[in-house]
């Protein structure tokens, strides 16, 4: 009877035990498989391609975008794609080498309290510029990086800017200043209802040396100055008023003959 009994127990014992190994077995295999089934999480980040120095200017070959899972990047600085803002002449915040992740913390955009101080060069001085005229169409188009070039026209006989423009025959127009380095573009305030170009009203800050500075600061008191993309200027060319009027005096001297 003890016997009967004791085999009973043992056969329970071990049924009880394939039922839980049983169930053990099939239950962290559900588990694994809802774990292979489940995508790991994603982001896509921007990476560094090349070597770049502290305020260089950031543009479509600095970085590249990859798709990569989360946990590559965990406990690592960066900032998402859709959550990055990378402005028209925005500087690198500091020194980054192929294979970083770009943050938001590593650009400087225009406008913000350190872009200023990130744009000049040695022995270079942030200079704001106001155009008005014409000027303003060749602003209009203009982005931080981007190079101007100034034009004077002055008088050797009197001043324009208090005389005018009554007496041509001394007029001189040459550039004065090539190549000047866009630092930001300033809209300002202009008339809704304003139609024409010179109605606008923009600035520039440009990156001048000192000699530069002077230079233009005189151009303005004493005659028109005018901004051209430096792409467009020859920095030797200069134009007379006497050698358009010769030409003019010619042609009506010729057709007088006839």
């Amino acid at each position: 009877m003890n016997r009967t009994i004791i085999l009973v127990l043992v056969a329970l014992a071990i049924f009880s035990s394939f039922v839980f190994i049983n169930n053990t077995y099939f239950s962290s295999t559900e588990e694994q498989q809802e774990q292979t089934n489940t995508p790991e999480p994603k982001v896509t980040v921007l990476v560094i391609n090349d070597d770049v120095n502290k305020g260089q200017i950031i543009n479509a070959y600095s970085y590249k975008s990859e798709l990569i899972n989360l946990s590559q990047v965990e406990g690592l600085h960066y900032t998402a794609q859709e959550n990055i803002n990378i402005q028209p002449g925005a500087l690198f915040r500091r020194e980054l080498n192929p294979g970083d992740l770009i943050s938001q913390k590593d650009i400087s955009n225009p406008g913000e309290r350190d872009y200023m101080f990130l744009s000049v060069n040695d022995g270079e001085l942030p200079y704001y510029y106001h155009v008005s005229g014409l000027g303003v169409v060749q602003t209009l188009t203009l982005y931080p990086g981007d190079k101007v070039s100034f034009v004077s026209t002055t008088s050797s006989e009197n001043n324009l800017l208090e005389d005018g423009y009554g007496d041509v025959g001394g007029l001189v127009s040459r550039v004065i200043i090539s190549g000047a380095r866009v630092l930001q573009v300033i809209k300002g305030d202009e008339d809704e209802d304003a139609q024409d170009a010179e109605d606008k009203q923009y600035s520039i800050v440009i990156a001048l040396k000192m000699r530069d500075v002077l230079k233009l600061e005189m151009a303005q008191k004493v005659g028109d100055v005018n901004i051209v993309p430096a792409e467009i200027e020859n920095r030797y060319l200069s134009i007379r008023s006497s050698d358009l009027l010769e030409t003019q005096f010619g042609v009506r001297e010729l057709r007088g003959k006839d």
